[in-house]
């Protein structure tokens, strides 16, 4: 990836069309729709904190494995087009749904992650629904090997709430999270790109 986009967050309204954004939320949110449950939406058999959720995946390590996929493609051209961006390959597509939940430390965001360490990329994050539960994007990147900072360590980048047709593309490198929504679902889309 290109210094050019190191350290940057952009965030744009309306990526996609509004028709586009309506048929992503029917489907997202009807009974066909294959969800999979995951003790945390953060990180795998994460020993911290349990944040369960649902998950699709659209896309893995050995390239997309969803009929779910195709009709997202739109956000990752329109969001890549807009910051001037040639990606070359999407690394991962997934989907989220959390639900709010009786937590008894629900003032604690999410625990702190990235999404691949392997290769410096850019998330483009898109919110189905309008929400609350924002994403937060901490000052702190990623260093080879390093483990996650302690959260007295992280500082705050930006903030952004969920907005049906926003999206969020910033350096994959970037220590980020999610706040817990406490009075509707939050969906989000989340690919990562080189």
């Amino acid at each position: 990836m290109s210094e050019l986009y190191r350290n940057k967050i952009w965030v744009f309204d309306d990526i996609i069309d509004v028709k586009l954004q309506d048929d992503i939320e029917n489907t997202f949110l009807s009974l066909d729709f294959p969800w999979f449950f995951n003790k945390d939406v953060s990180i795998p058999d994460n020993k911290v904190q349990q944040r369960p959720g649902f998950s699709h995946y659209f896309v893995d390590r050995d390239g997309p494995n969803s009929k779910f996929h195709e009709p997202l493609i739109p956000i990752i051209k329109n969001s890549c087009k807009k910051i001037d961006y040639q990606y070359s390959k999407i690394l991962q597509g997934r989907a989220f749904l959390q639900l709010p939940l009786n937590l008894k430390d629900k003032h604690i965001v999410d625990s702190p992650h990235l999404d691949i360490t392997d290769f410096r990329h850019l998330v483009v994050l898109y919110y189905v629904i309008d929400s609350d539960g924002d994403t937060v994007i901490y000052k702190n990147n990623y260093e080879n090997g390093m483990t996650v900072p302690n959260m007295k360590d992280l500082v705050e980048n930006k903030r952004v709430t969920p907005k049906k047709g926003r999206v969020v593309v910033f350096d994959g490198y970037f220590w980020h999270t999610a706040c817990q929504p406490d009075n509707n679902k939050r969906l989000i889309i989340n690919y990562n790109v080189i």
